[in-house]
């Protein structure tokens, strides 16, 4: 074993996680588009203003042309330039597909709330995801043209705005370390992603309504914030993809890549291995880093605040003795017989 990790060096092992997350992925979400549950999720009869449905139309077509202009600018262009994706087009497209675990929050115990107002088709939970826990998930009314082209525009952004500042900040304080550098960069996303996140709960897109209070911002309220989603997403999520671009070798590779040089296969399949790595480490410590944590996260919640709309439950709330509560302290919280695939 250790004579084979000699051989081929780290970038066998994150390809091969790649390969595992990125045929799961496409298994969960082929099984919802394929299956029974691909069905929109209604709002229910509390309406919304003339001017917040123009605001929800607004949004879906800016961030869908900011991810389409995204895609062109790190992916396209490069690749058409160089002949080949490049490593910035693999971070790129590998940040754009962390839309995936977008709802995990929610896989023990509902934590993420969205707007049934915008174009949704529910979500890939309960009959699509093997093993999925908590009931209802698929009513969560995930806008494909927010949260998926959001993922695209806003996750490979804020990793390229953090490097920039990395770049400032050592011409400042050149003897700034790795331990330092590791330390800004999570800081650093913390406070840009939750501003992104705050921005958009206050204006009704999602909302957490299952954070733990003593570590919330504005608790108690529908708009509640809280810091652990920054630090878990935005600090520790993004975090490992900024590290991945930041930290490169002097040949340019990240860590995810190293030894694919004495790797004996032809330049194509080196490209799909390089993809596969970077795709593995992203995904992987997402996973680790992300969900985990929430599920542990989702079983200390707090009471949900009151006051949330029709068009955000959904449906969702079937905890409690008689099936129609919140999750939170002191109510049962559901767990399927058996769990469908």
């Amino acid at each position: 074993m250790h004579a084979n990790h000699q051989e081929h060096g780290p970038v066998a092992y994150w390809a091969a996680a790649g390969a595992i997350l990125l045929a799961f992925e496409f298994y969960v979400l082929g099984s919802w588009v394929l299956g029974p549950n691909f069905v929109p999720t209604l709002p229910g009869p509390d309406p919304i203003t003339s001017g917040q449905r123009s605001y929800y139309s607004a949004l879906q077509v800016i961030v869908t042309s900011a991810a389409l202009i995204c895609l062109w600018v790190w992916v396209v262009l490069p690749w058409r330039r160089e002949g080949r994706l490049t490593t910035d087009g693999m971070l790129a497209l590998s940040g754009a597909m962390i839309f995936f675990w977008d709802m995990c929050m929610n896989y023990t115990s509902v934590q993420l709330l969205y707007n049934s107002n915008m174009t949704n088709y529910g979500a890939w939970a309960n009959g699509s995801w093997p093993g999925w826990t908590s009931p209802n998930a698929s009513l969560l009314p995930e806008p494909i043209f927010v949260t998926i082209p959001g993922y695209t525009a806003l996750v490979f952004s804020q990793v390229i705005f953090i490097c920039w500042l990395l770049r400032r900040a050592k011409q400042r304080w050149p003897r700034l370390g790795a331990g330092g550098t590791i330390g800004l960069i999570i800081l650093g996303l913390t406070v840009i992603d939750s501003l992104i996140e705050m921005t958009l709960i206050r204006t009704g897109v999602y909302a957490y309504p299952g954070g733990i209070r003593a570590v919330t911002l504005f608790a108690g309220h529908t708009y509640q914030f809280p810091l652990t989603e920054g630090f878990l997403f935005g600090g520790l999520g993004l975090g490992a993809i900024a590290v991945l671009k930041y930290f490169r070798d002097d040949r340019g590779q990240t860590l995810a890549e190293r030894g694919i040089e004495r790797l004996k296969v032809g330049a194509f399949s080196k490209q799909w291995i390089k993809f596969l790595a970077i795709f593995g480490f992203c995904h992987g410590l997402f996973l680790l880093l992300y969900m985990v944590p929430n599920q542990w996260l989702a079983t200390h919640s707090d009471s949900f605040p009151k006051g949330y709309p029709s068009y955000m439950i959904n449906g969702m709330c079937v905890s409690g003795e008689h099936g129609d509560q919140c999750p939170g302290p002191g109510i049962a919280m559901p767990r399927p017989a058996h769990n469908p695939i």
